[in-house]
C-alpha cells in the first residue's frame, strides 16, 4: 500500500467526534486506488453520497439523527442512513454543516433532521458538489453497535467529503463509512 498523506479533519469537528461512536479511533487513510469493490464505485466520485447510494440499493435513503449539536452558524450531526423499504443501515456519518452557506429555506429542512443533506441538496436548486479529500478504513468493531457483524469484514472503508457550492464555498464537511456486508451490485441496463 503506498503511503498517503492524511487530510486535515477541522477542528469544529473534534467535540463531536469525541462523543460519537468512532471517537478516538485511528482513520488509517489509503489511496483511492486501493479501496476495492464495491467500496470503490460508492466513496470514489464526486457526488453526494445519498444519491449514490440510492442508486447502489435500488431504493430512498432516510436519515436517522444519533446526536446534534447547533450553534448559530454550524450544525454538527452523528447520523446513520438507511434504505426506505428494510430500514438496513447502509452508511454511519459525522457531518459538519456551515449553515450560513444555505438559503434560509434549506436550512429549516436541514435542521428538522428527518431528510438526508444529500437529498436536500439534490431536491433543491443550490448547485453543489462534492469534493473528497481522502479515503480510509476502521476496524468493524468501532461500529458494531451500528451495522452489522460480518466474519469476513475486518475493517470498514469511508471518506472525508466536502460538499461546496459553485463558488466553491464549503456546504458541509462529513466523514462517511459504508458497513462491510455483500451488496447486491445494482446497475443501470
Amino acid at each position: 500500500m503506498k503511503p498517503t498523506q492524511s487530510p486535515i479533519i477541522p477542528t469544529e469537528l473534534t467535540p463531536l467526534l469525541a462523543t460519537s461512536l468512532l471517537g478516538s479511533t485511528p482513520l488509517a487513510w489509503l489511496p483511492a486506488s486501493d479501496i476495492p469493490q464495491p467500496y470503490q464505485q460508492l466513496l470514489v466520485h464526486d457526488h453526494d453520497m445519498t444519491s449514490e447510494l440510492a442508486k447502489f440499493h435500488g431504493d430512498t435513503i432516510t436519515l436517522t439523527v444519533l446526536q446534534a449539536q447547533h450553534t448559530d452558524h454550524l450544525y454538527l450531526r452523528e447520523v446513520t442512513l438507511h434504505t426506505a423499504t428494510s430500514g438496513t443501515t447502509v452508511e454511519y456519518g459525522l457531518i459538519e454543516i456551515l449553515l450560513d452557506s444555505f438559503p434560509p429555506d434549506l436550512r429549516s429542512r436541514i435542521l428538522a433532521g428527518n431528510t438526508p443533506l444529500g437529498t436536500i441538496l439534490t431536491t433543491s436548486a443550490l448547485p453543489f458538489r462534492s469534493q473528497p479529500q481522502g479515503f480510509f478504513t476502521v476496524p468493524a468493531d468501532t461500529l458494531a453497535t451500528i451495522f452489522q457483524h460480518s466474519p469476513t469484514g475486518k475493517i470498514l472503508y469511508g471518506r472525508y467529503n466536502h460538499l461546496l457550492r459553485e463558488d466553491s464555498t464549503i456546504l458541509a464537511r462529513i466523514l462517511e463509512i459504508l458497513p462491510h456486508q455483500p451488496f447486491p451490485l445494482i446497475t443501470d441496463h
